[in-house]
C-alpha cells in the first residue's frame, strides 16, 4: 500500500491537499501529529511519501517546513502541489457575529484574513493554534461563543456553521505544498529546482549567488533568507529556479554557487505545478440554502459521480486489452484498491463498510465488462 503522510488533524488544509493529491496518484492519506512526524515517518520508511506546506501567497513561507528540510537527510522534494485556499469564519450553530468573544486559528490563517478581522471583529482577541482544524475543534467544544478561521472541511468535520465565507484578504489565496520522497523523481517536461545555501559574509556575497543564474538566463522564481541559528546576522537562503538539475546550464550554475558559499544542499528537482482558483474577493455572510438548494447540490454531485464512473469504465475496457480469460480477476489489485479507499473513507468520516460494498459492486461490473470484451475478441 502506498501511503501519503500529512499534518493533521482532519479538516486542515494539509488534509485537503493530501486528499486531492492521494486521489490523483493512488495514495492512502495518513494523518501525522506534526510536520516533524511526517519527516520522521518518511525517513524510517513508515510512509511512502509526505505532503507539507511550503508557502502561502498571503501569509508567506512556512518556516518550520524549511527548517526541517534543511536538517533532513535522504529526503527529496519530488513534486509541488498548489491548493487554492478559501478561509471561512466558523462558529457553532446559532452563534452570530456580535456574540463572538475570541477567534482561534493557525497563525498563517489569521495572517491571511487580517483585513476581515480588523473590520468585522476589531476588538475581538485572536488566539493562535497549531492548526485550523484544532481551532475548529476548540470552538466546537467551547462553552462561550467563539469562532475559528478555517476550511469548509473543518466546518463539516466538527459540526460548525460558516458565518462568513471567503474572508481571505485577496481572492488569489493559494498555498504551495511540496511532496517529499526518499528517491529523486524521473520525469520530463518543465522543471523546477530548489536548494538551500549559506552565504559567506562579505561585500557582494548576495550578488555572487544571483549572478551565476542571471548570466545563464535561468529564471529565479523564489529567494528567501532565514536566520542560520548560529549567531545574529548570519543567514541561509532558500532558492527556487526554473530548469532541470541535469541541464548543463543548471549544473554549471550550481557548481559556481558552491564555490561562493559555506555550504549548499539540493532539496530537489521536480515538475512545475500549475493551478488557479475562482474565489470571490468580497466577504458575504452565508445564507441558509434550504432543502431545495441542498437537493440541487446533491444532484450536481450525482452528475459528477456518474461522469467519473463512465470514465472509470472506459479505463477498465482499455485494461482488458492486457488480459486473457484466465486472468480477468486480479484479487490483489482489488484488495489494494479497497484498502486505499476504505482508509480515505475513514479519514473523511464516511463509513468504510459502505464504501467497500460500493466498490465490490464496481469490481463485479468491471469483471463482467472485461469478460464480454474478451469473448467478443475471441481471446
Amino acid at each position: 500500500m502506498y501511503t501519503l503522510g500529512y499534518l493533521g488533524p482532519q479538516g486542515t488544509f494539509s488534509h485537503t491537499a493530501a486528499l486531492h493529491y492521494a486521489g490523483r496518484h493512488g495514495y492512502t492519506p495518513v494523518c501525522c501529529s506534526s510536520l516533524d512526524a511526517v519527516m520522521q515517518k518518511l525517513a524510517s520508511q513508515k510512509l511512502t511519501c509526505g505532503i507539507v506546506p511550503v508557502e502561502n501567497s498571503l501569509g508567506g513561507s512556512v518556516g518550520e517546513t524549511l527548517d526541517l528540510l534543511t536538517r533532513a537527510e535522504g529526503i527529496w522534494v519530488t513534486a509541488e502541489f498548489l491548493l487554492p485556499v478559501k478561509q471561512h469564519l466558523l462558529a457553532r450553530p446559532g452563534v452570530v457575529l456580535a456574540d463572538i468573544s475570541k477567534v482561534y486559528s493557525h497563525p498563517q490563517a489569521l495572517a491571511q484574513c487580517r483585513s476581515f478581522l480588523k473590520q468585522q471583529l476589531p476588538n475581538t482577541p485572536v488566539v493562535e493554534t497549531v492548526s485550523t482544524a484544532s481551532a475548529a475543534l476548540m470552538v466546537a467544544g467551547a462553552e462561550a461563543a467563539t469562532a475559528a478561521v478555517g476550511s469548509q472541511s473543518a466546518a463539516v468535520t466538527y459540526g460548525l456553521q460558516i458565518l462568513y465565507a471567503d474572508i481571505q484578504d485577496k481572492a488569489d489565496n493559494t498555498t504551495r505544498f511540496w511532496v517529499l520522497g526518499r528517491e529523486k523523481p524521473s520525469f520530463s517536461g518543465k522543471a523546477k529546482t530548489s536548494l538551500v545555501l549559506a552565504l559567506q559574509d562579505s561585500p557582494g556575497a548576495l550578488c555572487r549567488i544571483l549572478s551565476p543564474l542571471a548570466q545563464r538566463g535561468i529564471n529565479l522564481t523564489r529567494i528567501e533568507s532565514r536566520p542560520s541559528g548560529s549567531k545574529l546576522g548570519e543567514y541561509i537562503f532558500f532558492i527556487d529556479f526554473e530548469g532541470h538539475s541535469n541541464n548543463r546550464e543548471v549544473c554549471d550554475a550550481v557548481r559556481e554557487l558552491r564555490e561562493n558559499t559555506f555550504w549548499l544542499k539540493m532539496l530537489g528537482c521536480y515538475p512545475v505545478a500549475t493551478g488557479d482558483g475562482d474565489m470571490p474577493s468580497r466577504w458575504e455572510p452565508v445564507q441558509p440554502v434550504g432543502l431545495p438548494g441542498l437537493r440541487k447540490e446533491i444532484d450536481k454531485i450525482d452528475d459528477n459521480i456518474l461522469r467519473l464512473l463512465t470514465r472509470r469504465q472506459e479505463l477498465v475496457e482499455q485494461v482488458a486489452a492486457f488480459k486473457s480469460k484466465d486472468m480477468v480477476v486480479d484479487s490483489s489489485r482489488e484488495e489494494e484498491i479497497l484498502c486505499r479507499v476504505k482508509e480515505m473513507a475513514c479519514q473523511s468520516g464516511i463509513d468504510p463498510d459502505i464504501v467497500e460494498g460500493i466498490y465490490r459492486q464496481i469490481f463485479i461490473g468491471a469483471v463482467r465488462r472485461q469478460v464480454d470484451l474478451l469473448a467478443s475478441c475471441g481471446n
